[in-house]
């Protein structure tokens, strides 16, 4: 005779939520953006014990640790910028024949130079 095996705990969105500390809206969009693990079946959105395991696991953190300071606490840290090779470049001033003009620019203005 075969054993049924009991089926693992399923959650819906507010029980995991409450579970790993989260919001209900939280669960389903980071289910739906693959963020976390989900199962579905149909429409119906779940989580097990497993999947809620997994969920914590994975937000935990290992300790960092500190790169030891070597300027004085009071010295203000300033934002390293490279220097320039070259200076700016500033862009030429127009000219009366500009050649950058669009075609319809200047025959508009030479219909105002026939005139004057």
């Amino acid at each position: 005779m075969r054993r049924r095996r009991d089926p693992p705990g399923c959650h819906d969105a507010e029980q995991a939520g409450r579970l790993v500390g989260k919001s209900k809206s939280w669960m389903y969009q980071q289910g739906a953006a693959g963020n976390i693990p989900r199962s579905k079946l149909g429409h119906h959105v779940f989580w097990t014990d497993e999947q809620i395991a997994e969920i914590i696991r994975g937000a935990a953190q290992e300790p960092q640790q500190r790169k030891a300071e070597t300027r004085p606490a009071t010295q203000k840290r300033t934002p390293q910028t490279p220097p320039r090779d070259t200076p700016r470049k500033r862009p030429a001033p127009p000219t009366a024949n500009n050649k950058r003009i669009p075609v319809a620019d200047r025959s508009v203005s030479r219909l105002y130079r026939q005139e004057g």
